[in-house]
């Protein structure tokens, strides 16, 4: 069993495999624009859900990156890249059902090894990626590929060797600010209760004004009455 030989054409992409019947994978135009989405996704989501997306290990660490497949039909997993200071998407490495792997003849062999395991009705599949340095910087994604040769890519994961992990600031509440002239407790008094100035002619003009409507009113009716009776008591006689 040999392997076809890597070849990068445009806009196919052929992939070394290693399988019964050899045939190369052949990556649609499709899976390179969902290779870019992810890329695209993964900056766009740090800030949602960072330790999801974005990684930060340690130099000469060792770093594990899964690719899980919700069912037992997924055969291939393809391991890509995208290094920080280059936009080329990089073949890693290809791993089947079979256990065989199979490398990039540039990827070191002793750096980055795959690995699954079987979880019933899952297969996860992961790629070990040894002694990381800061030329490791970029973003690692995978690619499933099924019995019908059917492309499912997942998202991506950023990876930033030897960087320090920014940290959030903490969130202050708002103190309450203190309103002037409030009153304790509920209870007013003299000593806390001031009127407002400028508003004790605008409330005391109209009052009088009511209170001398009302004695108007009242005198006139007092009269009136007075009248009256003096009237009926003269006739009377």
């Amino acid at each position: 069993m040999k392997g076809k030989e890597s070849t990068f054409a445009d806009p196919q992409l052929t992939l070394e495999t290693y399988t019964t019947s050899p045939q190369p994978l052949k990556m649609t135009p499709l899976g390179l624009v969902w290779t870019m989405v992810c890329l695209m996704t993964t900056v766009s989501c740090q800030r949602l859900s960072e330790s999801d997306f974005v990684r930060y290990p340690r130099i000469n660490d060792t770093e594990v990156l899964t690719c899980e497949c919700s069912s037992r039909s997924c055969q291939t997993v393809f391991w890509f890249r995208t290094l920080h200071n280059n936009l080329d998407i990089q073949f890693l490495l290809s791993l089947n059902n079979a256990g065989r792997t199979s490398h990039e003849p540039s990827v070191d062999k002793h750096r980055f090894q795959a690995s699954k395991r079987d979880g019933g009705s899952k297969m996860t599949f992961s790629l070990r990626l040894i002694n990381i340095s800061s030329e490791d910087a970029g973003l690692y994604t995978c690619m499933l590929q099924n019995q019908k040769e059917n492309e499912l890519w997942r998202p991506g994961v950023l990876l930033r060797p030897g960087e320090t992990r920014p940290t959030l600031l903490p969130v202050t509440k708002p103190q309450p600010q203190d309103i002037p002239n409030s009153i304790p407790n509920g209870r007013c008094t003299k000593s806390n209760y001031q009127t407002p100035k400028g508003c004790g002619s605008k409330v005391l003009w109209p009052l009088v004004g009511v209170l001398l409507a009302l004695a108007v009113a009242l005198i006139s009716t007092l009269y009136y009455f007075s009248r009256e009776c003096l009237l009926s008591f003269l006739t009377c006689r």
